[in-house]
């Protein structure tokens, strides 16, 4: 089968450096792992990306961060990116077209009967939910609870198309550095500074891993925080960030807004590591409250803190065996079969 997937432009999406979100993560094993069953992949992607055998269509389009969230995009710029995009693609015909971007423009340029949109964050830009409610496309999204905001929105999402993680290529961590961890953007709505209250309170060293996706908040918030019990890392790559993930004690993850999916609990599972966690979003589908981690009432830091040390005590066979539930063979199962439903009515 012949496949496109259509990425955001907020990011290059290089498999060899560090990745701004989890989207740009699960596209990229999204399009290895369908290579590796045989079909002809190509990406759509900002210039600079690069991803293992598979074919990265170059438009000329650079990649712009202040696109995501909706936060000082440059929507002619959007309209005139998609509207390339829209171009080579009905010049190159393909079975299924599958679009990943958050992007009102998206919706309109990329359009028809085999073209699918996953929508990778919750409704929480008007353009893009007034697009979406039109979009002649399959409309699919990453969790129950994201689907059930959307449908909130007044927003039909025909499939869900839960993301996934390859087991086999990550380590087991032994969690004996002696510290806690965050994985995330340096932005409000991931909440790190709270991580640093939350980690001096119960006296344990915090590191923190991540893009510095919002200036502002970091030197605002995070990095007056920064000594020597809480160290920032920087943006890591994958490998990188599963061993430093994987010697903490516990990940946390006091995020201020409902998690579409949660990537970052699901790779903090599968290396062996428990999650404390605020209860929103897609959080409360990946990390299972008493066996993988805890889960708490959103925005009670103090109930928090005693979630850290519920989390702490769980098993980490434990937290390996949840994440076995979005194994990357399940995925690719689950887009395949859409792929050939889409096509065949196609």
């Amino acid at each position: 089968m012949r496949v496109a997937l259509v990425a955001p432009f907020v990011a290059a999406i290089d498999e060899r450096a560090p990745q701004i979100g989890g989207a740009q993560a699960v596209i990229a094993d999204l399009a290895r792992g369908l290579r590796d069953r045989g079909h002809a992949v190509t990406l759509l992607a900002p210039r600079g990306s690069k991803v293992r055998g598979t074919a990265v269509v170059d438009l000329g389009i650079d990649a712009d961060p202040r696109g995501a969230f909706g936060s000082g995009t440059d929507v002619a710029s959007q309209v005139a990116a998609f509207a390339a995009v829209g171009a080579w693609l009905a010049a190159h015909p393909f079975d299924v077209v599958h679009a990943h971007a958050f992007d009102a423009p998206a919706f309109a340029c990329v359009r028809g009967s085999n073209v699918i949109h996953t929508l990778h964050l919750p409704p929480i830009d008007e353009p893009v939910v007034a697009a979406a409610r039109t979009a002649s496309a399959t409309l699919a999204t990453v969790s129950e609870s994201c689907r059930a905001a959307w449908a909130n929105a007044g927003v039909r999402v025909d499939q869900l198309l839960q993301n996934g993680i390859d087991l086999a290529a990550i380590p087991v961590g032994r969690g004996d550095g002696g510290y806690l961890a965050f994985a995330g953007r340096m932005s409000a709505e991931k909440d790190p500074a709270a991580a640093c209250r939350v980690a001096r309170a119960i006296g344990l060293p915090l590191r923190l891993a991540g893009p510095i996706y919002d200036e502002r908040y970091f030197a605002g918030e995070v990095e007056p925080r920064l000594g020597p019990d809480v160290t920032y890392l920087g943006a890591l790559d994958r490998s990188a960030l599963w061993a430093m993930v994987g010697g903490a004690s516990a990940t946390l993850l006091p995020v201020r807004w409902d998690e579409p999916f949660g990537m970052v609990a699901l790779e903090s599972l599968a290396v062996g590591t428990p999650v404390a966690a605020y209860a929103r979003g897609g959080l409360t589908e990946v990390v299972c409250d008493g066996r993988s981690g805890a889960l708490v009432a959103p925005d009670d830091e103090p109930a928090f803190i005693d979630g850290v040390r519920r989390a702490i005590g769980v098993r980490r066979d434990d937290c390996r065996g949840d994440a076995a539930r979005y194994d990357l063979a399940r995925m690719l199962d689950a887009h395949e079969a859409l792929y050939r439903r889409i096509s065949t009515a196609a």
